[in-house]
């Protein structure tokens, strides 16, 4: 589970335009979603539309207890990889 802790230290980090102190990259990947949609200012209800995913499929992802169901990969990992969010809107491919 993510800690409030590392969240606040990573949100820090990026207002403050520093490298971040938690290679989000090197986390697992439930961690990894977790993150970016805090970062992303979404609740679950909002990324789970997003995905096309259950709720409590996100949380049970999220909190480690689910892998992510394969009909859902491709969806989550352009998220995480691919996409940029600003103010809950999508604002385009992430430049490579």
């Amino acid at each position: 589970m993510v800690t409030q802790e590392e969240i606040d230290s990573l949100l820090r980090a990026l207002e403050n335009n520093k490298q971040p102190i938690v290679d989000a990259g090197s986390l697992p990947i439930n961690r990894q979603i977790k993150v970016k949609r805090v970062h992303d200012n979404f609740n679950q209800t909002e990324l789970a539309n997003i995905l096309g995913m259950g709720v409590s499929t996100l949380s049970e992802v999220e909190n480690g207890r689910r892998r992510i169901p394969y009909k859902y990969r491709e969806k989550v990992e352009n998220y995480l990889y691919r996409e940029m969010y600003s103010d809950k809107e999508f604002v385009g491919p992430v430049d490579q």
